[in-house]
């Protein structure tokens, strides 16, 4: 079937349920649609660090921001958000020499060509190609391993990450967690990305649950944001015992 257009999005009634007593005492909008049947995860910034928008303290990007004296929050709009190379490449267009390129010009028009030749020296070894060559071992954010292994035994798990083409290589190569998933998507293979309602949609579809039946966690406020409209359970990451709380709110089992 192909993915330009999707039956969910024409079909799917909007879920006008009930709101959680806990996500309205924080301001937040979060439908309680009924027994979740799939859970479906980002990639960067939840199961892996490393959230872009630096608002981590601990984020390699946030580090790599303080070691060469670059504003917070700088490198998410120059790798990623305002990144026209970057745009393209997520979506199958394009390619890593555009992207990086893109991102170079726009750290050395703040900071010089030595600072952004260090600057993108840091971020390949972060990358997971890097960390292989290195010899390095994956590293995953608290938490996050067993708890996945423990929603597989009981739900539908997918992974919905914008990444460059190569990621599901990464998956079973490099941090060989791809068995963990019934489905992966990855934006640049479907050549959609978050937060364009498609993806949720699609996500939903493939994974074989109606979209109100899924659960999904994203570290970035704007996709949470877009996959409430399109109906799913959405919580934003910030760690592990947030998620782990959500998920229990939600109606989820997280126990073995």
């Amino acid at each position: 079937m192909g993915i330009g257009r999707n039956p969910y999005a024409d079909s799917l009634a909007r879920n006008d349920g009930a709101v959680s007593p806990v996500a309205a005492s924080r301001g937040e909008s979060v439908l309680m649609p009924g027994p979740i049947e799939a859970v479906i995860f980002d990639f960067g910034g939840v199961i892996v660090p490393g959230s872009p928008s630096g608002d981590a303290p601990d984020s390699p990007y946030a580090i790599i921001e303080r070691r060469h004296g670059l504003p917070s929050g700088f490198l998410w709009k120059a790798v990623y958000i305002d990144n026209p190379g970057w745009l393209r490449l997520r979506v199958g267009d394009g390619s890593e020499v555009e992207w990086l390129g893109a991102a170079h010009e726009a750290v050395a028009g703040v900071a010089g060509v030595a600072v952004a030749d260090a600057v993108m020296a840091a971020l390949e070894e972060n990358r997971p190609q890097g960390r292989r060559l290195a010899g390095r071992t994956p590293e995953f954010n608290p938490g996050m391993i067993p708890l996945l292994e423990r929603l597989r035994q009981r739900y539908r798990v997918g992974l919905l990450s914008n990444a460059a083409p190569g990621l599901e290589d990464e998956l079973r190569d490099h941090y060989r967690i791809d068995s963990l998933f019934h489905d992966i998507i990855n934006s640049a293979t479907v050549r959609l990305a978050k937060p364009d309602p498609r993806i949720y949609h699609l996500a939903a579809e493939r994974i074989g649950v109606t979209i109100a039946r899924c659960f999904f966690t994203d570290d970035l406020p704007h996709n949470i944001e877009a996959a409430r409209k399109e109906g799913m359970t959405a919580h934003q990451f910030l760690g592990y015992e947030g998620l782990h709380a959500a998920l229990r709110e939600a109606g989820v089992a997280t126990d073995g």
